[in-house]
């Protein structure tokens, strides 16, 4: 039996065949669970970046008919203000949507976007218009379902920085594995997964020195993806 399917056994039960469309089913949420999502991207977020330095996180979920996805406000960090902090766009939109679709990390640089007025990656005018005008760089990764990794995405996890994609770090093949096993343990507690998560100093260390990923794939001007995914739960 393949490892994501034993997990997806231990975790939640005999693995059941779902469609892409409509999305993976989420457990009902409650504030227990949003505190501790929020928990976790705040440290997600730290993990990039060091402290003093503008950096985000959040979730983006899909609509029940899958074609849109939302960033989720309630847990999402260091947004509150921002115009884009509950921003709903298409599914396959923006570099997130390159992480859905393609179920690999995406990495999109914003300055290169403005150099080559390059098309906005299917956002729309209004769109694109709440996007917080700053935000130099992204990195985002599909969020797999425990239970049924081949199945419909639970939706994707995203860091954000008005830094650079150089400055954050998110260029670096490491930066989108640690962010992969963010996304790992963020699908279990929006599974329904009760997890006792330490407590740590929110402390810059850097990423890993090593990585499985090895590099990325320009697929439209400013717009990576990576060449190979992380999750444990694609593990063959």
């Amino acid at each position: 039996m393949k490892l994501r399917e034993r997990l997806g056994r231990m975790l939640l039960g005999a693995n059941q065949q779902e469609p892409p469309h409509p999305p993976a089913p989420l457990a009902a949420r409650g504030e227990a669970q949003d505190t501790a999502i929020r928990a976790l991207l705040q440290t997600c977020a730290n993990a990039f970046v060091p402290r003093g330095l503008h950096v985000r996180a959040n979730v983006m979920t899909f609509s029940p008919d899958g074609k849109r996805r939302q960033v989720n406000e309630a847990t999402a960090f260091n947004m509150a203000g921002d115009p884009d902090r509950n921003l709903e766009i298409d599914a396959n939109a923006a570099a997130s949507g390159k992480a859905a679709s393609e179920r690999r990390a995406a990495v999109a640089d914003l300055v290169l976007l403005q150099i080559t007025s390059a098309p906005a990656w299917g956002l729309r005018t209004q769109e694109q218009e709440r996007v917080r005008p700053t935000l130099k760089s992204i990195l985002s990764v599909p969020i797999f379902d425990p239970a049924n990794a081949d199945g419909a995405l639970l939706g994707t996890l995203q860091v954000d920085s008005d830094l650079t994609v150089e400055e954050a770090r998110f260029n670096r093949p490491e930066a989108a594995e640690l962010l992969q096993q963010f996304a790992d343990l963020l699908s279990l507690l929006m599974s329904g997964v009760e997890l006792k998560l330490a407590t740590t100093r929110n402390e810059f260390t850097g990423v890993a020195p090593k990585s499985r990923v090895q590099n990325a794939t320009q697929v439209e001007p400013g717009l990576y993806v990576a060449n190979a995914c992380t999750s444990i739960f694609q593990l063959k």
